[in-house]
């Protein structure tokens, strides 16, 4: 089982969440991220990310990518020993091949949590991050270095969204998606459908971690920041947010509420000069 989602998409909640369900992510109380902690593991899919950038989600593996990354998952598995039935990692650059883990794991399942970008694009990440290899990698592949931050966040968001659409369209049936969203205002339900996917039991665990660390004021973060970015980094990914529902319709951007109440008191002026003169 493995968890995929960019970064700063809910994975940390998710992963200890699963955690907390008897399953094993080679994750550690100590580190919050809820990473797996095999470094071995991780440096060779941030390896494999770095080179699979340009090329498109739908190609075969090489024999190569395919050998090298069985031998490094061969090795996690003897980190993570002994380890129950379920088991698996989450390692957010994980993302971005997973063409290369199909290959490598054919009955592999795929826990995808998806979050409305706009807030992803004001958080800080390895995949947006110009200073980082990985990232400038990918930015520069984009065209985006020198954009602002948010934008940047943005493109690499939407980037990565619509790599991991293209592989589900062909793994459809081993890959269950969730929202942040949906997990911040209905915790319980969504976990229900992780573990009907999975096949395990909702553990009384797994419910008193939901109900300790589940934040709905993180949902619509995005409001927090001024309106012209929020806009600029919605340009770059409506059709995505469009296309996978990920606006809510329930929650009004920050600045069209400005407009309406901006409206609204110029046609209440209005209507007191009528009405006085």
């Amino acid at each position: 089982m493995v968890v995929m989602g960019r970064g700063h998409s809910g994975t940390r909640v998710l992963s200890w969440a699963l955690e907390a369900l008897g399953l094993r992510l080679g994750a550690r109380p100590e580190i919050p991220s809820g990473d797996t902690q095999d470094r071995r593991f991780t440096r060779a899919i941030m390896r494999l990310a770095e080179k699979s950038l340009h090329l498109p989600i739908e190609r075969p593996p090489t024999r190569g990518e395919v050998r090298y990354f069985c031998r490094h998952l061969d090795q996690y598995l003897e980190w993570l020993a002994p380890h129950p039935a379920g088991w698996g990692w989450k390692f957010p650059e994980t993302y971005l091949i997973p063409n290369v883990v199909a290959a490598a794991l054919p009955q592999a399942r795929y826990l995808h949590m998806l979050r409305d970008g706009r807030d992803v694009a004001f958080k800080n990440h390895e995949t947006d991050n110009p200073n980082r290899r990985l990232g400038k990698r990918l930015l520069k592949h984009l065209g985006a270095l020198g954009r602002p931050h948010h934008v940047q966040a943005a493109m690499s968001w939407d980037f990565q969204v619509r790599r991991f659409e293209r592989f589900r369209a062909t793994h459809d049936s081993a890959v269950h998606t969730l929202t942040f969203e949906s997990l911040c205002t209905d915790p319980l339900g969504t976990i229900g459908g992780v573990c009907r996917f999975l096949e395990v039991p909702v553990t009384d665990e797994c419910r008193g971690y939901l109900e300790r660390h589940i934040n709905p004021a993180k949902v619509a973060q995005y409001r927090e920041n001024p309106p012209p970015h929020v806009a600029e980094a919605e340009a770059v990914m409506s059709g995505t947010l469009a296309r996978l529902r990920l606006r809510p319709k329930c929650l009004m951007d920050r600045h069209q509420t400005a407009n309406l109440n901006r409206d609204d008191k110029r046609g209440r002026e209005k209507i007191r000069h009528k009405t006085i003169g």
